[in-house]
């Protein structure tokens, strides 16, 4: 816990840094590293509006499990001669790859949504759910498990694809890229046109819905209809992947980030330049030196590093669409450029539905009978790599570590063969966290549109579509878990979404870029952007938030040590 400080009556410093997320704590921590900063006084204070540290890195108990209700993933740990800069702050090296995955067929359904009342859960007599269920998915006594000879080349297609799709941003030119929708660079991948030719007929409709596995890993719409505001109906572009970031695998942190957290902000927390509970209302930039009017009064610096989510930046901006009119943050406005690449970035919601449980009954049978044959892993995994040590062989008794099956409860997307795309089930990611963590909670992702009706809906209703989802998946009627957390990224006031993304025919990589030219006052005062909405090729991750604080506060270093 950071503690307030009380080391100066003074409310002037050097260098204010807005938010105690990853960003905001390793500008600070690399500005306090500096010989010379350290033992001057009033050099460095971070402001933070929580209660906590970590910003969209945190965790909750439920029920003795620990739920990390934010960041979970090291997207792509490097390799030797560029390793990504996350594995020197791990604390532990607990990290792999998921091991393997249950793939259920999507049925073939008539009609839309099912309409289900949200506080219904599957009432079924004793263990066999032959009979209609009372929610929106029927119980049967026929699991919807893909056998793993057919699971295996499927899955491969849904990772070939998005191979292919980095494959096109790189080919395309900048400008082909920004204007096309990754809903169209789908549609001409090779890869998932020809799945439709060698795939059998009865695996189609399965196919056809696995894209939107794309929407959860960005947070981003492929079509309108999964937008979660006006800014996004045109759906995210190609642009998103005409990136450069680190190879090597994409791995879960099994113990989870606030301990990345906790690692980076020791030293400012032992130093006591950590302010918890201070909510930043007016940044008056052209002031000599910056005024920040804050929940407890005004501080002054003399240049003042902004890490404050896009999300937040925009709804200040008026960008968004709650119907609100909140104060303006920045005083005067910002300089039109800047204002420019706040309202062209996408700001989207990636949400959790966490299901606790007493114990991991997939673990166990009858369930693991039901679909251990259906287990399948990654077409590029060689071995269940533990970078704690190796764990036992990987076989297809063991547990997988997700679920990956349908709903048509929540409005999806389905892409036909020919390109074309129509309104169709909604893909469900379910992770084993008993496998990966050691708790018995199954967690699913639910994003855009869906991750903010879901928002709107109590714990035990969004649990509730989960569980008929696992009813209808294996024909049969799992235990109803002990509690449910959701987390409500979109409804948080000082995050208002999870990351940012690349809208199509309205992103450009110079928008990303332009947080990068610090503003500077008349009157010599400095203000400075960072966040992983202000990285290049590492947006939408947490190593791309901490490389943002580390070049911003290497800026500031430099501009001293000219200046001196």
């Amino acid at each position: 816990m950071a503690s307030n400080n009380t080391a100066s009556n003074s409310r002037h410093y050097d260098t204010i840094i807005l938010g105690a997320g990853i960003s905001g704590l390793a500008c600070a921590s690399r500005l306090w590293q500096h010989p010379r900063l350290r033992i001057k006084p009033n050099s460095v204070l971070v402001l933070e509006a929580r209660d906590r540290i970590g910003g969209r890195i945190g965790s909750v108990q439920v029920d003795g499990s620990r739920l990390d209700t934010g960041a979970n993933w090291i997207h792509g740990v490097g390799t030797a001669e560029a390793p990504n800069p996350l594995l020197k702050v791990l604390p532990h090296q607990r990290y792999r790859e998921l091991a393997g995955t249950v793939v259920f067929r999507a049925p073939v359904k008539e009609g839309g949504l099912t309409g289900v009342d949200d506080d219904e859960w599957v009432q079924v007599d004793g263990s066999d759910a032959s009979s209609p269920s009372a929610g929106g998915q029927s119980g049967s006594s026929e699991s919807l498990v893909i056998p793993s000879a057919a699971a295996a080349p499927l899955q491969a297609v849904l990772w070939g694809l998005i191979g292919s799709l980095h494959e096109a941003a790189e080919e395309a030119s900048p400008a082909e890229a920004q204007q096309t929708t990754m809903l169209q660079a789908i549609a001409k991948s090779e890869v998932f046109r020809d799945a439709f030719c060698e795939l059998p007929a009865e695996l189609h409709a399965t196919l056809s819905g696995l894209p939107q596995f794309i929407e959860n890993m960005e947070a981003a719409p492929l079509a309108a209809q999964s937008a979660e505001h006006e800014l996004g109906r045109a759906g995210f572009g190609l642009l998103e992947f005409a990136i450069e970031d680190f190879d090597g695998d994409q791995v879960f942190l099994r113990d989870g980030y606030t301990a990345v957290v906790d690692e980076v902000a020791t030293d400012l927390i032992k130093a006591g330049i950590v302010e918890l509970g201070e909510e930043v209302r007016r940044i008056s930039w052209d002031a000599g030196p910056i005024a920040i009017t804050a929940s407890s009064g005004v501080y002054t610096a003399d240049r003042v590093v902004c890490t404050l989510p896009l999300g937040v930046l925009q709804h200040h901006a008026g960008v968004d669409t709650s119907g609100s009119h909140p104060a303006a943050l920045f005083t005067p406005a910002l300089p039109q450029k800047k204002a420019e690449a706040i309202a062209s970035l996408g700001a989207g919601t990636l949400d959790k539905i966490f299901l606790v449980y007493s114990h991991a009954w997939w673990t166990e049978e009858p369930y693991l009978s039901i679909y251990k044959q259906g287990i399948v892993g990654r077409p590029d995994t060689t071995d269940n790599r533990d970078h704690h040590g190796k764990p036992p062989p990987y076989t297809s008794s063991d547990a997988p570590d997700a679920f990956l099956g349908f709903t048509d409860e929540l409005p999806g997307i389905a892409i036909q063969a020919d390109g074309t795309s129509e309104p169709g089930l909604r893909i469900l990611s379910v992770i084993n966290l008993h496998a990966l963590t050691g708790f018995p909670v199954l967690s699913t992702f639910v994003s855009c549109s869906n991750a903010t009706y879901i928002e709107s809906l109590s714990n035990e209703q969004a649990g509730a579509i989960v569980h008929r989802s696992l009813t209808a998946w294996l024909g049969r009627e799992p235990p109803k878990p002990d509690a449910v957390h959701v987390t409500r990224w979109a409804q948080d006031e000082y995050s208002r979404g999870s990351y940012s993304h690349m809208i199509t025919g309205l992103s450009e990589t110079r928008h990303r870029e332009e947080f990068q030219t610090p503003v500077v006052s008349g009157k010599g005062g400095e203000l400075r952007f960072a966040g992983e909405h202000t990285s290049r090729n590492h947006f939408a991750t947490v190593h791309g938030a901490l490389l943002s604080g580390w070049r911003e506060a290497d800026a500031i270093v430099a501009t001293q040590e000219r200046r001196d």
